[in-house]
């Protein structure tokens, strides 16, 4: 059975949140809201409590034209603004190396992420990339980590950077590492790691104990 890791995007592979912010904004303008602040705002998307249509838009759905101009203003700022962590890149060298299959999970859309990746180069590293989409709801469900291990094996961890990636995990019954170098961070009752040295030495740690599968 193959091992893999998953990683979450926005926080976790990539310092994404100006990206993230302004089109946030861009979207609340063309519908006359007034700008969030850009903490605000990723309080709001880390919250799973929280539903950031209405918070954000005051809206249960979106429309497809609306989405429309989120992907195109988002794919944008996203080619402005966002940087791949150090970190993040430090830990798929090593486990590329050790012959992990990797995969990402994240709550974007699913029909930007592979431009997104492109762009930073990254794309070529992953075996499956998996966005929400109308036929894959966001995490914290499992829907995107099931079809992840059920397509690459379920010796699977996940890395993220928050509340509703970690309960995502829990949902999937995998392992779950979470990751504090973003700006953003938050401090779960979990396994925190605030560098690429010490999520490699908790996910050798994992494998040598066969714990992958809770």
């Amino acid at each position: 059975m193959s091992r893999v890791i998953i990683f979450d995007m926005d926080g976790t592979l990539v310092d994404s949140d100006k990206a993230i912010c302004n089109t946030i904004n861009y979207m609340r303008q063309g519908l006359n809201m007034p700008p969030l602040d850009d903490n605000e705002i990723i309080e709001i998307i880390n919250n799973p409590a929280k539903n950031y249509m209405m918070e954000f838009y005051a809206v249960e759905r979106v429309s497809q034209n609306m989405i429309k101009i989120f992907e195109e203003e988002y794919q944008k700022n996203y080619f402005l603004h966002a940087k791949i962590y150090q970190d993040a890149l430090d830990i798929m060298d090593y486990f590329q190396k050790m012959g992990y299959k990797m995969a990402v999970a994240s709550n974007a859309p699913d029909t930007s992420l592979n431009q997104i990746l492109s762009n930073l180069k990254i794309l070529d590293k992953f075996e499956i990339i998996v966005g929400a989409s109308a036929t894959m709801p966001c995490k914290p469900a499992p829907d995107m980590l099931n079809f992840i291990t059920n397509r690459l094996g379920n010796q699977a961890i996940f890395i993220g950077d928050s509340y509703k990636d970690k309960l995502a995990a829990k949902n999937a019954k995998i392992e779950y590492i979470n990751v504090t170098w973003g700006a953003n961070r938050q401090i779960l009752d979990s396994i925190n790691c605030q560098n690429a040295k010490e999520v490699i030495e908790k996910i050798d740690l994992i494998c040598k104990f066969d714990t992958f599968v809770i």
